[in-house]
């Protein structure tokens, strides 16, 4: 997986996972025999199930979710580069993750106000 350009591993719900522009692409399956796959779409997702069920499967967690479960057993790594690569490329043509910046915290006028007020007495 990070043989794709631009991955790097870091942890994602304290598994190590596999990142391409700040976007989970991949991890392990922690319990299943597989390999877990963010895809596009929950209609991309019906797609690949119905066209290769051997190779793609879902479990009731990820009945929700945009991701399919890739069989370790059913998975070459020519199938594996062709999945991660064509999932990086949509990333890829996102726009960036706007990460939030810490906020300074304010004081409401009216408490600066009373604050001025308590000094001067």
């Amino acid at each position: 997986m990070l043989s794709i350009p631009g991955t790097d591993e870091r942890p994602w719900f304290n598994e190590p996972s596999v990142f391409i522009h700040d976007r989970f692409l991949s991890k392990l399956h922690k319990k299943e025999e597989a390999v877990t796959l963010q895809v596009g779409s929950m209609e991309m997702r019906g797609m690949m199930l119905e066209a290769e069920p051997k190779l793609f499967y879902i479990t009731d967690h990820y009945r929700s979710f945009p991701f399919v479960l890739v069989r370790l057993a059913a998975l070459d790594r020519k199938t594996l580069k062709e999945l991660l690569v064509g999932r990086a490329a949509q990333l890829a043509a996102m726009k960036p993750i706007k990460r939030a910046k810490k906020a300074k915290k304010k004081i409401p006028l009216v408490k600066k106000a009373a604050a001025k007020k308590t000094k001067g007495r």
